[in-house]
């Protein structure tokens, strides 16, 4: 079995510290815990330790803006300056002919596009900034007023600023911090007891794992914290990280118990308008005949992916306190992930 070559492995790639979780239908069977925090430490990864999510956190803030859908407070198609109060998606040319909607967001297709050198890592001397000042291009993090530059719903463009968008709408029509309001829709139903949205200024009382260059050498300042907590503020593990997937996989498979009911999740699931890879806070690669969603992280210092299958009722986390220079695919994650792919009988993405 893997596990019996996974710290071999890690030496070979530079990995002080990972953590993996898998479902097999509908059942949490086997979580892998493996190496130390920090290099040259003694403290081990353990099952609770918690790792940065990084853009994993888009997938959890859909869940939470999809809670809200389904409680009637928002509307996916509805335009989102109707929710917007503390500001607003400027008018222009493009907006005067679609306007800027829930899902057009959660799919990156709503024609906002990310200021070049944006979102980059937030730094302790600088007041954490609020959704507002971002979108205002208030900060060195998103320098430019947040506007549309193209079309709604004619092309993908992956955006940080999107996100920001709805963690501002969601402050507004719930009158809560970002943060709060996800603790409230999201952790708190599941029970997630090691799933924060963090800001790196608040202290929290868990193990939490530090970041490494593809060296293996800890990062300056140890941890990255980001200033966008919809988009990239996840701190969590991997076996929650599955919680969350089976909740999804659940309610795509027709349970009307979960916190998403069936057709919220079967949106969810479903690509959207010009690319029908992206569904809402999550990709849908192609697995053959097999449907299978897909959100992953990368960061300053650590690297992550899920996979969530829904006909079968499986999933896969791979979490690593390592930045390894390459996409997920090829680097240790990726490598993990085919080798539990093909024990579990799973399609490999």
């Amino acid at each position: 079995m893997i596990s019996l070559e996974i710290e071999e492995k890690m030496k070979l790639n530079g990995v002080p510290g990972l953590g993996i979780a898998v479902l097999q239908h509908g059942q949490m069977v086997w979580q892998g815990s493996y190496g130390v925090l920090e290099a040259s430490m003694q403290q081990k990864v353990t099952e609770e330790t918690l790792f940065p999510a990084c853009s994993i956190s888009k997938m959890v803030t859909a869940i939470g803006v999809l809670r809200l859908v389904q409680e009637g407070v928002l509307s996916l198609e509805e335009d989102v300056n109707r929710y917007l109060v503390s500001w607003q998606v400027p008018e222009n040319q493009f907006t005067q002919q679609r306007k800027v909607t829930l899902r057009s967001l959660l799919a990156h297709q709503s024609g906002i596009v990310d200021a070049r050198g944006s979102y980059e890592p937030y730094q302790k001397q600088d007041p954490f900034p609020t959704p507002k000042e971002l979108l205002l291009g208030a900060t060195k993090y998103h320098s430019k007023l947040v506007e549309v530059a193209h079309l709604p719903e004619s092309r993908f463009s992956y955006s940080d600023a999107g996100y920001s968008v709805l963690e501002q709408i969601l402050e507004d029509v719930s009158g809560e911090a970002f943060s709060a309001a996800m603790e409230r829709l999201v952790m708190k139903p599941l029970g997630l007891k090691q799933t924060i949205f963090w800001d790196g200024i608040a202290n929290v009382a868990v193990n939490t794992s530090m970041g490494h260059d593809k060296r293996g050498q800890v990062v300056e300042g140890k941890r990255a914290h980001y200033p966008n907590l919809s988009g990239a503020g996840l701190w969590t593990t991997p076996s929650e990280l599955l919680v969350l997937a089976r909740e999804v996989v659940k309610a795509w498979n027709g349970d009307p118990n979960g916190i998403l009911r069936p057709a919220m999740a079967r949106i969810m699931l479903t690509g959207y308008a010009s690319d029908k890879g992206a569904g809402l806070g999550v990709f849908l690669p192609d697995a053959g005949e097999q449907l299978c969603f897909v959100s992953q992280g990368w960061g300053v210092g650590s690297q992550c992916k899920l996979v969530g299958y829904p006909r079968q009722e499986s999933g896969i986390a791979v979490m690593m306190n390592a930045e390894p220079g390459k996409p997920q695919n090829e680097s240790l994650i990726g490598e993990v992930i085919r080798e539990l792919c093909k024990h579990y009988e799973l399609p490999i993405v």
